[in-house]
């Protein structure tokens, strides 16, 4: 399975209007190549630098198996019917610096009860065992100065 993205190349430069503190919106996801039994999706974002200590910036649960795609904004104009935010989309804001954000895309069977509305750790204990795939995309941002 891959996770692919027209905002920002796999290791590239997210750009400001996607941080926090400009206009905070999600970027575009696309993913291909998910298992034919995949029942649904659920898409993470975190940041990866040590002083984030893994922050949490974005949660969606119960992405239904026939989207391939969350566009532009999804965040804000609306996800897919089905699909709930356990964490709402916080754009990258490194306190200084540049920081690697990790979306990841898993791949969930039928059996899994993920939690919609729940701490991450919560939602990955659900998940972990029904995993069919995985996909990652990782963005840098660095912070403007000034």
């Amino acid at each position: 399975m891959e996770l692919h993205s027209t905002s920002f190349d796999d290791g590239g430069e997210i750009a400001q209007r996607y941080g926090k503190k400009a206009d905070n919106i999600s970027p575009q996801l696309s993913w291909s190549g998910a298992p034919a039994d995949s029942a649904s999706f659920v898409l993470t974002m975190i940041d990866l630098h040590p002083v984030a200590r893994g922050y949490v910036h974005w949660v969606v649960t119960g992405i239904p198996a026939e989207v391939t795609e969350l566009a532009e904004n999804a965040a804000a104009i609306g996800l897919p019917e089905g699909a709930t935010e356990a964490r709402a989309y916080a754009g990258p804001f490194p306190p200084s610096g540049t920081h690697e954000y990790e979306f990841r895309l898993y791949a969930v069977g039928q059996a899994a009860d993920v939690p919609a509305k729940a701490p991450l750790d919560s939602i990955m204990a659900a998940l972990t065992p029904h995993v069919l795939a995985r996909a990652k995309l990782v963005g840098m941002f660095t912070k403007e100065k000034g």
